[in-house]
């Protein structure tokens, strides 16, 4: 059985390396870039997001708001008796989340389109003068790199029973992903936060996020990339792609959260099995970008790393032209110096302050590697 496993991962990291050469064109006659996940695992992972964030017993005070700092834990046996154990906590990619304009078109495949045709998928307006909304898809992976590594497997660790590389869901057959009022099926309390009150909570989350310091009661919020509510593709008023892209990232964990798709893994109650938990706790995740341009060093990539030779030319102008209208401005931002940071940061800290993360003509397509913090009991 292992052996067959060896072989199918094989050919799925073949085909992507043949598909990445030749990405295929879409119904729409645009093209699906290839993300490069496979052959980009050593270089476009955060690997120090997990370093720093491993704990032991709790000798390492920097955890998540919400996690368990005990260092003795018990969990009981299939009879009922409780064994002692000692707690472990760390981040761990989990998930893939890729956010598309174009309908199946998945870059984390290598750049297929998963469905040649884009009959039943509906249509948007655009043609609004001065409109400023957006609308995109979602593909959700899993991908737990490090049992698919074979780095640190621990079964008492084990967020679920996925070790491998697999599609678990598509925006493009949800029916409340692209209905606002068909939403709020699933999140009634949308209609509540458009209160003043709820402005200044969402403010406050936006300002703690930035500073690195989130909060996990802040379920409601979405940091500074725009509102969580509703659960859907629509984005109004449409920030800048970049942070756009990330709070459709937040929608996803938030709604699969709501329908009980994925589960809380920190705190003292997720220590022995994984809870459900309808409300998303903000501060179990993390986000690294992979696609346009990785977050894989902790300095980020300059977008004009992914620049052709010959617009070099091109690019010293938009250096100059920064200088003189925000340079100073630029300089004074302060720089995560992590390569993971906590979903809903400003991207005046990870994106804008690394020299951004937007090459020009990769408007279209963004994946996210989620990183997931757990606390667990190892007896």
């Amino acid at each position: 059985m292992h052996f067959i496993k060896s072989c199918f991962a094989l050919g799925v990291l073949l085909l992507s390396w043949g598909v990445a050469a030749n990405e295929t064109p879409s119904p729409s006659g645009t093209t699906c870039p290839s993300a490069n996940v496979f052959s980009g695992i050593f270089n476009q992972v955060c690997w120090s997001c997990f370093i720093d964030g491993f704990d032991l017993a709790g000798i390492n005070s920097s955890r998540p708001d919400g996690s368990s700092g005990s260092a003795i834990c018990s969990c009981p046996d299939s009879l009922g008796i409780p064994q002692v154990g000692v707690k472990a906590s760390y981040w761990s990619p989990t998930r893939i989340n890729e956010v598309v304009q174009e309908p199946y078109c998945s870059p984390a495949l290598g750049g297929v389109n998963l469905q040649n045709t884009h009959y039943g998928q509906g249509l948007q307006d655009r043609s609004s003068p001065g409109q400023e909304s957006g609308f995109m898809q979602y593909h959700y992976f899993s991908y737990p790199l490090m049992a698919m590594l074979e780095m640190l497997v621990l079964p008492e660790c084990m967020n679920d029973d996925l070790t491998d590389f697999d599609l678990l869901y598509l925006s493009e057959l949800d029916p409340t992903w692209n209905d606002d009022m068909l939403a709020l099926l699933l999140n009634p309390e949308a209609v509540l936060f458009g209160s003043p009150a709820a402005l200044a909570w969402c403010t406050a989350d936006c300002i703690t996020t930035t500073a690195d310091a989130q909060q996990e009661a802040s379920w409601g919020c979405a940091g500074c990339d725009g509102s969580l509510y509703p659960f859907t593709g629509n984005i109004y008023p449409m920030p800048d792609p970049i942070a756009g892209s990330s709070l459709l990232t937040q929608r996803t964990l938030a709604s699969l959260h709501r329908k009980g798709l994925a589960r809380k893994t920190m705190g003292n109650r997720a220590m022995c099995e994984r809870v459900y938990a309808p409300m998303i706790p903000r501060s179990q995740y993390k986000f690294s970008m992979i696609y346009p341009v990785p977050q894989a060093t902790n300095g980020g990539i300059s977008v004009f790393d992914e620049l052709n030779e010959e617009d070099s030319e091109n690019e010293e102008d938009v250096v100059d032209k920064e200088a003189e209208q925000g340079g100073s401005f630029l300089e004074s931002l302060s720089r995560y110096g992590k390569c993971c940071h906590p979903m809903g940061m400003s991207t005046l800290r990870w994106c804008t302050a690394a020299g951004g993360r937007l090459p020009p003509g990769k408007d279209t397509a963004f994946v996210y590697l989620v990183w997931n913090y757990t606390d667990c009991c190892i007896r």
